[in-house]
């Protein structure tokens, strides 16, 4: 390989390696700014999506997800890939209601965590 070459693929290299610190620092503020905002007591409604399921609701805010599941009246187990939207479809539960009780679960969470 040639010295040209070998300078330009270090090049590359470098270019590739600071594009993935800076994403990854990215990542890192927009957690930091989340659990800022939990602490302060700052979540809004507006935060929990329709489409998002109560496993992925339980991981991202580290909240069991039984205490979800107990909030908006759901059975125990089963419907993992149901959204949001269609658990409060199917349980008859105001959209507006839902999202408040599981907004709930997340500040106590919170709020026993700190």
């Amino acid at each position: 390989m040639s010295r040209r070459a070998r300078r330009w693929l270090a090049i590359a290299l470098l270019v590739a390696g600071s594009a993935l610190v800076a994403a990854s620092g990215l990542q890192a503020w927009h957690a930091w700014q989340l659990a800022r905002r939990l602490e302060a007591g700052e979540i809004r409604v507006e935060t929990l999506r329709g489409w998002m399921t109560l496993p992925y609701i339980a991981q991202v805010y580290g909240v069991p997800e039984a205490r979800l599941r107990e909030a908006i009246g759901a059975p125990p187990l089963g419907g993992d890939e149901r959204s949001l939207r269609t658990w409060f479809s199917v349980l008859q539960l105001d959209p507006l209601t839902g999202r408040q009780r599981l907004e709930q679960v997340i500040l106590d969470k919170g709020r026993t965590d700190g």
